[in-house]
């Protein structure tokens, strides 16, 4: 229902790298088939931490999960502070437990795109698949919000914001019709999302975004 922990279960990962618990990786819970999360394991001594605890709420319980390690210098290592990681020109990507319906409280991390050689900038999109809603972070489920100081939120740097919430993702305030977003040139790959620590558990759906590169002038 939104809620990680307490009543509801929590998968915890603990990374040596940090132990803020605002920082990556955030605990998380519900339906996350398909997804998947990076951490800092550090060059010497315990390489962290994943804790699975199971709520009092009933319910069936199962998961699979596949655990990587990557060398130091490895090119297809994540980088330090990217929660997730995606490669190649264009995909898609989802908040966690978007498959759930139920989008997750107190998240704060980061989906990181590995800049592919000869695009200089990326465009994100809300995905056509309409169940649930492809973008619902907030109040106002009809239009874009860009005022999102104390809302729940994407965090992307195009020319003119950075901040978007609402139930429309576009780069025009009040819009409410999708519209695609799209970096100024120079600033990183990086999409972050921040979301409250005491959402409305029977509101906000997630997103779940398509993401392609631009091509350099």
């Amino acid at each position: 229902m939104g809620e990680c922990g307490d009543t509801a279960d929590a998968i915890t990962v603990t990374s040596p790298f940090s132990s803020s618990p605002f920082a990556f990786p955030p605990i998380v819970c519900g339906t996350l088939t398909g997804q998947h999360m990076y951490l800092e394991t550090g060059t010497s001594g315990n390489a962290g931490t994943l804790n699975i605890a199971k709520g009092s709420d009933a319910g069936n319980r199962n998961y699979q999960i596949k655990v990587t390690y990557f060398t130091c210098n490895n090119l297809a290592k994540a980088p330090a502070g990217c929660t997730q990681y995606f490669t190649g020109e264009s995909g898609s990507f989802q908040s966690y437990n978007y498959q759930g319906g139920k989008l997750l409280q107190s998240m704060n991390y980061n989906h990181c795109f590995r800049q592919e050689e000869g695009f200089c900038r990326l465009q994100i999109s809300e995905a056509t698949e309409m169940t649930p809603d492809p973008f619902f972070l907030s109040d106002d489920d009809d239009k874009t919000k860009h005022n999102c100081a104390d809302m729940s939120y994407v965090n992307f740097a195009t020319p003119t914001n950075s901040m978007f919430c609402g139930g429309v993702l576009s780069s025009v305030v009040n819009d409410m019709t999708p519209g695609a977003l799209t970096s100024a040139p120079g600033d990183s790959f990086l999409v972050g999302l921040r979301t409250l620590a005491d959402l409305n558990p029977n509101t906000f759906t997630g997103f779940n975004l398509n993401y392609k590169q631009v091509a350099c002038p």
